[in-house]
């Protein structure tokens, strides 16, 4: 049975075309990235204690990591932003925990915070949540790609692949042969591939 191929794992994030608006000081394409690493920012910073750092302070940092990603990401990179933007962000909270390191009273590797996670979480986290981010931006992608389509390119989609009806039950509904039915899914997905950049 034909499906839907997922965009690969390690494909951008952002596409090129927004993180080259946002290196030329696109407000709203910066805001735009940024926004989309809010989810990652949060969780990565609700593991940390940092003497004197409240949450929001940290969600700062986080963002304003992201912001230095974009301006030092070179966009003819083999690996994708978003690997780069993670590891910037975890890197800039790493350095901050390492220089306010006064004391041993002052932070600790294994310092529990109120939520119970070490601060080694950060390092070696069990949570692939550059996977979340990307899968979530897929799924995003998807959907506005299903939109482009034309009314019934996306009816064939989501009667077959969001309804799970099958393409016998759509031929009698529309009162076309069979054959048709399926050379009618099977343009709408060539067409939604060629889209997605995936043919």
């Amino acid at each position: 049975m034909e499906t839907i191929t997922k965009v690969n794992t390690r494909s951008q994030v952002t596409s090129m075309y927004l993180i080259k608006k946002a290196q030329m000081g696109d407000k709203e394409a910066i805001e735009d990235i940024v926004t989309r690493f809010i989810p990652f920012i949060i969780k990565t910073c609700r593991r940390i204690y940092i003497r004197g750092f409240e949450l929001e302070d940290l969600i700062q940092i986080g963002q304003v990591s992201i912001i230095k990603a974009i301006n030092n990401y070179k966009t003819n990179r083999r690996y994708a932003f978003t690997t780069y933007a993670v590891s910037t962000v975890k890197t800039n909270l790493y350095r901050l925990m390492k220089y306010k390191v006064n004391s041993v009273s002052e932070i600790s590797l294994n310092a529990v915070n109120n939520k119970g996670y070490e601060i080694i979480d950060i390092l070696a986290s069990k949570d692939n949540v550059e996977d979340d981010i990307i899968e979530n931006e897929e799924k995003r992608r998807l959907h506005a790609e299903i939109n482009r389509l034309s009314h019934r390119e996306k009816e064939i989609i989501f009667w077959f692949y969001f309804e799970n009806r099958t393409l016998d039950e759509y031929a009698r509904e529309k009162g076309i042969c069979y054959r048709a039915a399926v050379e009618r899914k099977r343009g709408a997905i060539k067409k939604l591939r060629r889209q997605m950049g995936q043919i």
